[in-house]
């Protein structure tokens, strides 16, 4: 009688290497999954308080606060950290996050769960995209990474950030900056 092997035992220490490294890509994408459970019934119930208190639990809309300035107006400052708490709003994805960065719709899972994934198996996210009108941060690009950070309890973002001048309706936003604290 032949003695029993186990399918890992046979291969070799490179093909186990490969497969526990797929078992624990798995592993982290299940539990990113469950993350994003409780992130979006977070948000239900966030908004369903912000709802009760009369208070708004949408992002601003940016097209809404100001339109683009000339591009001679710009000024581009760089790859910046930034406080999550000053980003109040985003270019076009008001529709799809909440002021708290929770999700609103199903469809942003798998993009989501795929950057939750990668942030708990180390890997960094990439600076997103931002505008900075007066003291206030609106998002061009990268409202998954955001909302990602925001589920791991970062404080700051790193992000490639260009400066708008500021037009009278910025006190309006800082309000609403100052409700996310």
């Amino acid at each position: 009688m032949q003695p029993h092997h186990t399918p890992r035992q046979l291969e070799s220490p490179r093909q186990r290497s490969r497969a526990y490294r797929y078992d624990w890509q798995v592993q982290s994408r299940v539990i990113a999954q469950r993350h994003f459970d409780r992130v979006l019934r977070h948000g239900w119930v966030g908004r369903l308080i912000d709802s009760l208190r009369g208070r708004s639990s949408a992002l601003l809309c940016l097209a809404d606060i100001q339109s683009p300035p000339p591009p001679s107006a710009e000024e581009i400052l760089g790859l910046q950290t930034v406080p999550i708490s000053q980003i109040c709003g985003s270019e076009g994805r008001v529709h799809d996050f909440d002021r708290r960065f929770a999700p609103l719709h199903e469809h942003i899972r798998d993009r989501w769960v795929t950057l939750a994934a990668m942030r708990s198996e180390g890997h960094p996210l990439t600076p997103v995209e931002l505008v900075q009108i007066g003291e206030s941060y609106y998002i061009l690009d990268g409202h998954h990474r955001i909302s990602v950070a925001c589920a791991f309890n970062d404080d700051t973002i790193e992000a490639h950030v260009t400066r708008w001048p500021a037009v009278v309706q910025i006190a309006d936003c800082r309000l609403q900056v100052a409700e996310l604290v």
